[in-house]
C-alpha cells in the first residue's frame, strides 16, 4: 500500500512538474521597438523559451555579406580640398532638424554637422548620395545614427580625411535592410570625418532622413561594435564579456558561430541601479530570433551557422557600471542525471533504508551533487539542470537550477524546506522512533524532465527516545 502511495505521488509530481517546475521559460512580451528615436520593424513572434520575440531590424542576406551594385567606395578623392587644410567654415553649416535639400551630393559640398547635433535632408533619386562633415579635436568615440524616415533603403558610411593626399578612407559603415535605421561608431583620432548617406534602393522627397552625431570620451575595449559588421567575433567558444553602454545610442554587437546544432545559453547580468539593458538575438541575416531581459538567463536550440547578439539600453544607461554578457554551449541534450551525494543539516545526513529502500535522508537545507549525461552516456557540459521536490505539508514545491561544468558535474542547493509532517515511522533498534515523510524529487534540463537514479527522499521530521 505504501509503495502504491509513493508511485501515485511520483506520478502526480511528474504531471504537476510540467507546469510548476521551470519558471525559466517566461511568457513572451510584446514590444513596439521604439527607443531613443529609433523606429524598428515589427516582426512576428515565435516561442524560444525565456528569450522573447522582439521588434528587431532586419537586413537581406546580400547586404549582410556584400553588395553587387551601388557599392560605397573604400576610398574617395576630395577634389577641391586636397591641397589645403580643411576648415569647417569652408563647408555648409547645419545645426537644424528642419529638412532641407542641400547641394551636398559630393564630399566637396558636404554639410557640416557638429558632434551632439542632428540634421535632416532628402534623397531625391535612387543611388543619390548626401555628404556631411564633422571635426574631431581629441581622441574619442564617434557615433552616427541615420533614420531613413520611410520604407527606403539608405546606407551609412564614415570616412576620415587624409589631409596630405585629399583621400577619404572609409573607416566604418552600416548596411541594413529597407526602412531600417543605420548606426555606426568609430574610435576616432583628431581630424576631419565625412558621413555619407547613400540610397541603395529608393528615394523619398516627402519624408526626410535624419542624421545624428554623438561623441563619447569613455568607452570599453570592444568598441567600435555598434553594428553587426563590426561585431566582436567570439567564434564558438564559451565566453563572458564585461562592457559598458557609453551613450544613449550605444549598441554592443557580438558574433557567435555554431559548427553544429546546439543549445545556446545566454545571460545578461547588469548590477547597475540606473541602467536598464536588453539582449537581442539575430540569425546570420539579421532576422529576429528574440530578446532577453537583463538579469535573466535563457536557452535556445540553434542550428549550425552564424548569429549576432546585440546589447543596448531601451530606456536608460549607466556609463560607470559595466554589464556582463555570458554565452555557453551545450554539446548535446541531457538524457539522465546521476546523483552521487546529498548533504543536509540537522545531523541526519546519509543514504539509509527506513524500510522502504535505500534513500537519501534530508532535513531543512540540502546540497545535491551529481553528473549529467546524454543518451549515449557521455557527460554533457554547460547544460542547465533543475532539481525540484515537493514536501508533505501544504504540498509546497522547492526547486533550484544550476549549470554543469566542463565535465558534466553539477551541484544545486535547496534551502529552508518546510518541516516534515512525520507520517511514517521507523524503530531504530529499539533505541528510538524516527518519524519522516517520503517525498518525490525530479530533475529537468531546460523544459524536459530527465531520468535519474533517485526519485524520492526520506524527509526527517523528529525522533522520540524508546
Amino acid at each position: 500500500m505504501v509503495r502504491r502511495i509513493i508511485v501515485l505521488l511520483g506520478a502526480l509530481f511528474f504531471l504537476a512538474g510540467l507546469t510548476w517546475a521551470l519558471p525559466l521559460h517566461a511568457a513572451f512580451s510584446s514590444d513596439d521597438g521604439t527607443a531613443a528615436g529609433i523606429k524598428l520593424k515589427e516582426l512576428a513572434g515565435t516561442d524560444l523559451g525565456s528569450i522573447h520575440t522582439s521588434t528587431i531590424p532586419e537586413a537581406s542576406a546580400s547586404k549582410q555579406n556584400s553588395k553587387s551594385i551601388s557599392e560605397m567606395e573604400e576610398k574617395v578623392i576630395l577634389h577641391s580640398s586636397y591641397n589645403r587644410m580643411l576648415s569647417t567654415t569652408d563647408a555648409t553649416y547645419s545645426n537644424s532638424v528642419t529638412a532641407v535639400t542641400y547641394d551636398n551630393t559630393s564630399p566637396d559640398g558636404a554639410v557640416y554637422i557638429g558632434p551632439g547635433t542632428q540634421t535632416s535632408g532628402y534623397i531625391t533619386a535612387e543611388g543619390e548620395s548626401r555628404w556631411f562633415l564633422t571635426q574631431v579635436d581629441s581622441p574619442l568615440k564617434l557615433t552616427a545614427l541615420m533614420n531613413p524616415g520611410a520604407a527606403v533603403d539608405y546606407d551609412l558610411s564614415l570616412y576620415k580625411l587624409d589631409e596630405a593626399t585629399g583621400i577619404l578612407n572609409r573607416v566604418s559603415y552600416s548596411q541594413k535592410g529597407s526602412g531600417q535605421y543605420e548606426q555606426l561608431s568609430h574610435v576616432a583620432g583628431p581630424g576631419y570625418y565625412f558621413v555619407l548617406v547613400q540610397s541603395y534602393v529608393g528615394s523619398d522627397t516627402v519624408n526626410p532622413f535624419t542624421l545624428y552625431l554623438g561623441v563619447s570620451d569613455t568607452y570599453d575595449a570592444n568598441e567600435p561594435d555598434d553594428n553587426p559588421w563590426f561585431a566582436k567575433n567570439q567564434g564558438s567558444t564559451t565566453f563572458s564579456s564585461r562592457q559598458n553602454i557609453d551613450n544613449f545610442l550605444d549598441e554592443d554587437w557580438t558574433k557567435i558561430s555554431l559548427p553544429r546544432n546546439a543549445p545556446v545559453r545566454l545571460l545578461l547580468n547588469n548590477t547597475s541601479a540606473y541602467g536598464v539593458y536588453r539582449l537581442d538575438l539575430y540569425d546570420g541575416n539579421l532576422g529576429s530570433l528574440g530578446y532577453l531581459d537583463q538579469n535573466t538567463q535563457g536557452q535556445v536550440q540553434l542550428p549550425a551557422g552564424d548569429y549576432y547578439i546585440r546589447v543596448w539600453a531601451p530606456s536608460s544607461f549607466d556609463l560607470t557600471t559595466p554589464y556582463t554578457l555570458s554565452v555557453s554551449y551545450q554539446a548535446a541534450d541531457v538524457a539522465r542525471v546521476s546523483i552521487d551525494n546529498i548533504t543536509t543539516d540537522g545531523g541526519v545526513q546519509g543514504f539509509i533504508d527506513y524500510g522502504y529502500g535505500d534513500k537519501w535522508r534530508i532535513k531543512s537545507n540540502i546540497l545535491i551533487s551529481g553528473r549529467a549525461f546524454d543518451a549515449s552516456g557521455n557527460p554533457v557540459a554547460n547544460a542547465p539542470v533543475t532539481a525540484a521536490l515537493r514536501v508533505t505539508i501544504n504540498q509546497q514545491i522547492f526547486q533550484a537550477s544550476t549549470t554543469t561544468d566542463s565535465l558534466g558535474y553539477f551541484s544545486v542547493s535547496l534551502n529552508n524546506l518546510t518541516p516534515a509532517a512525520g507520517n511514517y515511522s521507523y524503530y531504530n533498534n529499539g533505541l528510538s522512533i524516527h518519524y519522516f515523510d517520503i517525498i518525490p524529487i525530479v530533475f529537468f534540463s531546460g523544459d524536459k524532465q530527465v531520468t535519474a537514479n533517485i526519485n524520492s527522499l526520506y524527509h526527517f521530521a523528529y525522533q522520540i527516545r524508546a
